[in-house]
């Protein structure tokens, strides 16, 4: 089921994902994972690869994996992390960036099962972005 963040973006998303807004974050989640987006506008000056460029100086130096994609036109950039929870809990963790001419939707992915990163993945890697006119 696709889910709507902006007029632009879209997430699709099995039904079973519960959502809440959250201090200006679209936040999905169920049984073992965290869903959280987070759209803005690219910043005056800066088009989208320099933006990304910019977010790939900011990556942490124990990323696990780096992910890049394109599609038409939008250009992504994500990370697989450990993250660790406020418990001291361990989650596989999957950061990406996906920016068009005029905006990014920044999403993290929260994993309990390792298993699930090949989903998060195409997830992310299936967005619905839709240009405004």
């Amino acid at each position: 089921m696709a889910f709507q963040i902006t007029k632009e973006w879209l997430i699709d998303l099995p039904e079973d994902f519960d959502s809440r807004v959250e201090e200006g974050e679209l936040i999905f989640w169920k049984t073992g994972i965290t869903i959280i987006t987070v759209p803005f506008r690219l910043p005056a000056e800066t088009d989208k690869l320099t933006l990304l460029a910019q977010i790939q100086e900011k990556m942490p130096a124990d990323a696990l994996e780096t992910l890049v994609s394109t599609k038409g036109g939008i250009v992504g950039l994500g990370y697989t992390h450990i993250h660790t929870t406020r418990d001291d809990k361990k989650r596989l963790s999957l950061y990406t960036f996906t920016a068009s001419d005029d905006s990014c939707l920044q999403i993290a992915f929260y994993l309990d099962n390792p298993d699930d990163l090949a989903w998060a993945k195409s997830v992310w890697e299936h967005l619905i972005y839709l240009p405004a006119e």
